[in-house]
């Protein structure tokens, strides 16, 4: 302080006197200016000085820490080695303890081991006796086994043959009653189109002698087409299903391959097929569209024309 109070004295006596000189010549503007900057030079000295002081305190408070942590690790060393000490006094007590508590546990050992040797010895021997009874036993077992199987093979073979006589006579009784019904069908188809040709004669004959506009029965008939029964339709529609099932269960590249073609080939060869068997429905004959021929369509007109076409008659 006392350095800093002679180094500021003479700058502000100089100041001072400067100002007092100067007083009369220096206007109130360069006289706030000279102040101005004598204040900042006392700011950036206080400054300085404030810092050189923290600075200072810094390093004695760095060297405390220094020797304090310096003693620490020289007590922490200390330590560890009367611990290192202690340890190795202590395995070498276990080791010598271990070493007698190994000599008797192999004592031991031998002892127990000896009379479980006795003890095995007399299992084995019990347990050979037990084996040879055992497999005498599953002799005989597998013996009446075998005789069972025998007898039950000649039953079901016994029973086979049963069911198959039976299966057999029923087989010739529906034959011979499929034969009959056939018979009957057949009479009973022969005399339907004896019918049928009778009623188309009288027909004919009544259409020669009285024309009339209704077409013939004979006629419509002719135009008819043959359809598959429901049973059949039925029969395509589970046989379509099950391919369908089949087909997107199956792996399509690795049956192409095995099948030795490409993929567009085995589903070109599957679409084929599919299309093959499918079933289609009756399609028009060119007789029937030939009918259509000629033929116009008159659209009506509307009444707005009606009435003046009858205005213009």
């Amino acid at each position: 302080q006392a350095s800093y109070g002679s180094s500021r004295a003479p700058q502000s006596w100089w100041q001072v006197g400067a100002v007092a000189m100067g007083a009369d010549d220096l206007d109130a503007e360069t006289l706030k200016r000279l102040k101005r900057e004598a204040a900042i030079r006392s700011k950036e000295q206080d400054f300085e000085r404030r810092k050189k002081a923290e600075e200072r305190k810094k390093r004695e408070q760095l060297q405390a820490l220094r020797e304090e942590y310096e003693a620490q690790q020289q007590k922490r060393e200390q330590e560890r080695l009367s611990l290192l000490k202690k340890q190795t006094e202590l395995r070498a007590r276990k080791k010598a303890e271990n070493d007698r508590l190994n000599e008797l546990r192999e004592k031991n050992i031998k002892k127990r081991h000896k009379a479980w040797r006795a003890r095995a010895d007399a299992e084995i021997q019990h347990i050979k006796e037990d084996q040879a009874a055992e497999e005498e036993r599953l002799d005989e077992a597998i013996a009446a086994a075998r005789q069972r199987k025998a007898d039950r093979q000649e039953a079901i073979r016994q029973e086979k043959m049963d069911k198959q006589t039976k299966q057999e006579e029923l087989d010739m009784s529906r034959a011979e009653a499929e034969i009959e019904r056939s018979k009957r069908r057949d009479l009973r188809a022969i005399n339907r189109v004896d019918q049928l040709k009778m009623e188309a004669r009288d027909e004919l004959e009544s259409f020669i002698q009285n024309p009339y506009p209704v077409p013939l029965k004979q006629v419509l008939a002719g135009r008819l087409r043959p359809v598959p029964t429901v049973t059949e339709l039925l029969a395509a529609y589970k046989d379509q299903r099950e391919d369908l099932e089949q087909l997107e269960k199956e792996d399509i590249p690795m049956r192409a391959q095995l099948c030795n073609q490409s993929i567009f080939q085995y589903v070109r060869d599957i679409q084929m097929k599919a299309e093959a068997e499918r079933m289609r429905p009756p399609e028009p004959v060119a007789g029937d569209l030939l009918r259509t021929v000629g033929k116009k369509k008159q659209a009506p007109t509307s009444p707005v024309r009606r009435s003046k076409k009858n205005v213009r008659n």
